[in-house]
């Protein structure tokens, strides 16, 4: 059984070099070093060590994973025939992927995996920045960098920025949380003599920096203003936490799941026109009050031990995965018709397993729909089954029986009864058109609002007022503002 002796050379300096180490470079045994970029090799040559370097590694592959993966495979070949020593720069737990891949090459039972000692730079540049991790410490890859893996108000150091190129990428991750502006610090060597170099600057200058290599590391001080993290979801739930604690706002203490029921169907309606009218400053404004209504009902959701927001993200996050197996499962499609079919065979498949499988062919039909849309396909469905008028004018005598019905109506439960029964024939009547009823209401409203403004202005234009005016005079100016309008 080979084995496998994982070791630290510190982070630069000859006096951090572990004395456990060196013995273990000195025993005889075969060495690898990841790297001869580190200040100690050349000590090590100077003792006369051997050893050999991945250095050429980097220079074929296409990827670090390549290069990384490259590396393992060869420690792991190299340890067949007996002992086999790798050392890294720092310490071996410390941002070194190559001392994963191996660990988990190890697993296989053929080889045994040592860790033997190391001294991070993370210790000596903590010192150098004054920063105590226990205050909270991120440390990313630059060659991995995403924003959603980070945490603005944490410390946050990037390792592996090996030039300006990568800098330049780091830059334009960080620059979308941090803002350009950002003071960072730039530190170069640090825990070697005569090379260590730390830079305070802002963001945007890092790739502009010359002399960034395998030694430069990036610190970033946490975003401490409240207002620069606005943009973060869970700033946003501390806001809304807050405005419904005892010091909070009466109005949204006293909010509830149905109270609020009317405004989560606004906001969405006014995001809609937003759409419409391809306004996007009014579209981020109106999107954020549509993400207040989520955020309110799961603080709601929270207070009452239901759920909360992080309940909603897991639920629609699985949903989301569930329903889309060709693109995160194996499941191949052809076309957006194939992408429909397979989501409503999921759907269904869901509806079974929760018990809640149709019972009726209408109960396709969601009910929280908007209730126009739900009126349109309740009737489609009925008609592709024979249920309903063949021709529209069957329809048009439908909504003239209804509203002579609405006419005779005189309790509130009538009134309510006839008029439903009548929108429901215009929802019928909308889809013998091919109309959207609601954007038809929506262009009469506006329509409505454009003429009724030229009937200010009419009025205005005279020096009167609505009290001062008839009806008759009034539609008279309807009726130019009619003209007016569609000229």
């Amino acid at each position: 059984m080979g084995e496998v002796y994982i070791v630290g050379l510190g982070p630069g300096s000859v006096d951090a070099l572990p004395y456990g180490t060196l013995k273990l470079l000195q025993a005889g045994h075969q060495v690898f070093i990841r790297t001869e970029h580190h200040p100690v090799v050349i000590f090590l040559r100077e003792l006369g060590i051997a050893f050999t370097t991945f250095d050429q590694v980097y220079d074929r592959a296409d990827s670090f994973d390549q290069v990384y993966q490259s590396i393992a495979e060869q420690v792991i070949d190299a340890a067949k025939d007996g002992i086999v020593i790798y050392a890294v720069p720092g310490h071996p737990a410390m941002a070194e992927r190559s001392v994963k891949m191996i660990a988990d090459m190890c697993r296989d039972g053929l080889t045994t995996l040592h860790y033997g000692p190391g001294q991070s730079f993370l210790d000596d540049m903590m010192l150098r920045l004054q920063v105590d991790p226990i205050e909270g410490l991120l440390v990313l890859d630059a060659t991995d960098i995403e924003v959603n893996l980070l945490l603005p108000k944490l410390h946050l150091v990037v390792v592996q920025m090996y030039n300006r190129a990568k800098a330049s990428d780091v830059k334009l991750t960080l620059s979308e949380i941090y803002g350009d502006e950002h003071q960072v610090t730039l530190v170069h060597a640090v825990g070697v003599p005569d090379q260590e170099e730390i830079r305070r600057l802002p963001l945007f200058e890092i790739d502009q920096v010359a002399g960034i290599d395998h030694l430069t590391t990036l610190y970033v001080p946490p975003i401490t203003k409240d207002e620069q993290l606005f943009g973060q979801w869970q700033e946003l739930l501390k806001i809304v936490e807050k405005l419904r604690s005892p010091d909070g706002c009466p109005w949204d203490m006293e909010q509830t799941h149905e109270s609020l029921r009317s405004y989560v169907i606004e906001e969405a309606y006014e995001v809609a026109h937003e759409i419409d009218t391809g306004n996007m400053e009014g579209l981020v404004e109106e999107l954020g009050d549509l993400l207040l209504q989520v955020a309110l009902h799961s603080q709601i959701g929270k207070e009452e031990g239901y759920f909360d927001a992080s309940d909603v993200i897991k639920v629609l996050s699985e949903k989301l995965i569930r329903r889309h197996p060709h693109v995160f499962g194996d499941v191949t499609v052809a076309n957006v018709s194939d992408v429909i079919a397979n989501w409503q065979k999921i759907k269904d498949e869901e509806k079974l397993d929760s018990g809640n499988g149709a019972k009726s062919i209408l109960d396709e039909v969601g009910e929280g729909r908007p209730p126009f849309k739900e009126s349109i396909k309740l009737q489609k469905i009925a008609a592709n089954v024979g249920f309903g008028w063949p021709e529209i004018d069957g329809v048009y005598d439908k909504l003239k029986e209804e509203i002579n019905e609405l006419y005779h109506a005189y309790t509130p439960t009538e009134k309510l009864d006839e008029l439903g029964d009548i929108l429901f024939v215009i929802a019928n009547l909308a889809r013998f058109l091919d109309v959207d009823p609601e954007r038809a209401l929506m262009h009469a409203n506006r329509k409505f609002r454009e003429r009724f403004r030229l009937v200010e202005e009419a009025l205005h234009a005279q020096s009167l007022s609505f009290d001062e005016v008839t009806l008759d005079i009034l539609e008279g100016f309807w009726q130019n503002a009619k003209v007016k309008a569609d000229s």
